[in-house]
């Protein structure tokens, strides 16, 4: 079995927690849908992320022209986590800083199967709503800088895997970091 190097987040979440968890189920839905089931086998798994770092110009809205004399356009920095798997992008407050070197087997490391174009398009776009939303205008966004990063995340396996049936899982991030949404 070959090995991978990987810079990733570091692991929060010690292996007792994470079945403590996925004996739990999940919410209402996942413990209808693993109802008398029991997790069978608990896997550490780690998915690459890219960290996109944007940087928004934008000018100054109607009011801050007309009543405060502000003309100087406006740099700010934001900062995306995109989903190499899915091709999501949500809005990073908080990342944590440091990244830790390690060496995986080949089999728990699952690449991006997006390219770096369509994240940092997707990215853009969050980008652009959230801060059309705060500020107003239409602000010029760049890519500054793009991170690539494993998230690990244990994956908990219910039910007896047998060829040609689905078998359920739930996963639970490792790194203690989750993407919320907020309405």
């Amino acid at each position: 079995m070959d090995s991978v190097a990987i810079r990733s987040f570091p692991i929060a979440l010690s292996r007792e927690d994470a079945m403590a968890q996925a004996s739990k189920k999940g919410g209402p839905f996942g413990k209808l849908l693993l109802m008398g089931k029991e997790v069978k086998e608990l896997r550490l798994h780690f998915v690459e992320y890219s960290i996109l770092i944007f940087q928004a110009l934008h000018s100054p809205n109607f009011v801050s022209r007309t009543f405060f004399g502000d003309r100087d356009k406006k740099a700010q920095l934001c900062r995306v986590i995109a989903n190499g798997t899915t091709g999501g992008a949500a809005w990073a407050e908080e990342i944590p800083q440091e990244l830790e070197e390690r060496t995986v087997p080949e089999d728990q490391v699952q690449g991006s199967q997006f390219s770096l174009d369509q994240l940092t398009g997707r990215g853009q776009k969050l980008v652009l709503r959230v801060l059309r939303r705060r500020i107003g205008g239409l602000p010029e966004v760049t890519l500054k800088e793009a991170i690539s990063v494993y998230r690990p995340f244990y994956v908990a396996l219910y039910g007896e895997a047998v060829e040609g049936t689905k078998i359920r899982y739930l996963p639970i991030a490792a790194d203690g970091w989750g993407t919320h949404r907020t309405f």
